[in-house]
C-alpha cells in the first residue's frame, strides 16, 4: 500500500469511529440500502446453492458405491453356499438357493454397470450445465462486492469532508488570518469527493437491480437441466432394478403387495429361534 493508501485508509478508520459514535452526521441512502441487502441475500443463497449442489452429486456417488457394496455383499452370501447333493429351498419364498445365487449375481452386476456407466454418463453434463454455470455465475460477486467497498469508501470520504466544511462555518471567522481560502479549498474538495461517491452510488443503484433480475433467466436452464438429469439417472436405475424384480417368483412379488411378506419372514425367524443350537448345558 502507497503512503496515498494508507493516509487514507487512516482517515477512513478514524470516520468511522467518529460516525459510531455520533460526532458526524452520517449520510443515508435507503434505496441503495435495500437494493445492497437483496445483493446480499441473493449471494448468500447461490453460494449455498453451488455448495448443496457440488454435494448432491457426491452424495449420488455415495448412494451407488453403497448400493455395489451391498449387492457385493449379497452376492458372496449366497456365492459361498456348499454344494449340495440336492437343490436347497428357501423357506420363506419356496425358491432354490440356486435362483437367489443368480438373482444376487445380476444384481451386483447390474448396479456394478449403473454405477459405470449412469454416474459417468450423469457427471459430465451435471458439471457442464449445472455446476460450472453457477460457479461462473458466483465470480461476479466479488467484482461487485470491489465496488461496494469503494462506494463505501467514497462515503466516508464525502462524509468526512462535510464534517471539515462544518467545522470551519461553525468556527468563528477571526481565528483564520485566510478563512476564504481554506473555505474554497475545504469546499472544492468536499464537491469532489461528493461527485466520486455519487457517480458510483448512483451506478450501484442502477446496475444492482439488474444483475438481481437475471438470475431467474440465467438460473432456469440450470434448474430444467438438474431435474432432468435427476430423471434420467433415477429412470435407468428404476428399468434396471425392475428387470430384476421381474425375475423374482411370482408368490414373493404379490406376498410383498399383499403385505404378507413380513408374516413369513416372522414365522421363519420364530422357527429360528427354537433351533436346538445354543442355550444347551455344557456339563450334560
Amino acid at each position: 500500500m502507497s503512503w496515498i493508501g494508507l493516509k487514507k485508509a487512516i482517515n477512513r478508520a478514524g470516520t468511522q469511529v467518529m460516525l459510531k459514535t455520533g460526532q458526524i452526521e452520517q449520510t443515508i441512502d435507503k434505496e441503495f440500502e435495500f437494493e445492497e441487502k437483496t445483493f446480499k441475500t441473493m449471494e448468500q443463497n447461490s453460494i449455498l446453492l453451488q455448495k448443496r449442489l457440488r454435494s448432491y452429486l457426491e452424495s449420488l456417488k455415495l448412494l451407488t458405491n453403497s448400493q455395489i457394496n451391498i449387492a457385493e455383499l449379497l452376492n458372496s452370501f449366497y456365492g459361498n453356499e456348499e454344494p449340495s447333493s440336492h437343490i436347497v429351498e428357501n423357506s420363506i419364498t419356496g425358491e432354490s438357493i440356486e435362483n437367489f445365487k443368480n438373482l444376487s449375481s445380476e444384481y451386483y452386476t447390474t448396479l456394478k454397470k449403473l454405477n459405470n456407466e449412469s454416474i459417468k454418463d450423469l457427471e459430465n453434463p451435471f458439471n457442464q450445465t449445472i455446476l460450472n454455470p453457477i460457479a461462473r455465475f458466483n465470480s461476479y460477486y466479488i467484482e461487485v462486492n470491489e465496488a461496494i467497498k469503494k462506494r463505501n469508501n467514497k462515503l466516508l470520504d464525502y462524509d468526512s469532508m462535510k464534517n471539515k466544511l462544518k467545522k470551519l462555518i461553525d468556527t468563528p471567522q477571526i481565528e483564520y488570518s485566510n478563512y476564504d481560502l481554506k473555505f474554497k479549498e475545504i469546499n472544492d474538495e468536499l464537491l469532489e469527493t461528493e461527485t466520486k461517491y455519487f457517480e458510483i452510488n448512483n451506478l450501484l443503484k442502477k446496475e444492482l437491480p439488474k444483475l438481481i433480475n437475471m438470475r431467474i433467466e440465467f438460473f432456469d436452464p440450470s434448474f430444467e437441466s438438474f431435474v432432468k438429469i435427476q430423471l434420467r439417472f433415477f429412470n435407468e436405475n428404476y428399468f434396471h432394478l425392475k428387470n430384476i424384480q421381474n425375475k423374482i417368483d411370482s408368490k414373493t412379488q404379490k406376498d410383498y403387495i399383499d403385505g404378507k411378506l413380513d408374516d413369513r419372514i416372522d414365522e421363519i425367524l420364530n422357527k429360528m429361534k427354537m433351533l436346538d443350537i445354543v442355550g444347551k448345558d455344557e456339563s450334560g
